[in-house]
């Protein structure tokens, strides 16, 4: 004859009494985990920009805004292509 706490009902330690609650916490876990490996993946795609795209993209993005004349944007990006 079974005891009623033998596994089943209130106070029982069966993974089936607690429903979806293992299966949500996977979830959760595994969504968390995917966050922490994209913004790890993201901070060392952010170290491999060279010095030279940099300063490439500063210098276009000031010719962009009106800071630079053609021919100042034309000469730095010379001397920047030169010095690879």
């Amino acid at each position: 004859m079974r005891h009623w706490n033998d596994g089943f009902g209130p106070g029982s330690q069966n993974m089936m009494n607690y429903g979806n609650y293992g299966f949500i916490w996977a979830i959760i876990i595994g969504i968390v985990l995917l966050v922490i490996f994209f913004l790890i993946y993201k901070l060392f795609q952010q170290n491999k920009q060279t010095p030279d795209n940099t300063a490439l993209s500063i210098l276009q993005e000031r010719y962009a805004k009106g800071e630079l004349t053609d021919d100042e944007f034309t000469r730095m990006k010379k001397i920047l292509e030169k010095d690879k």
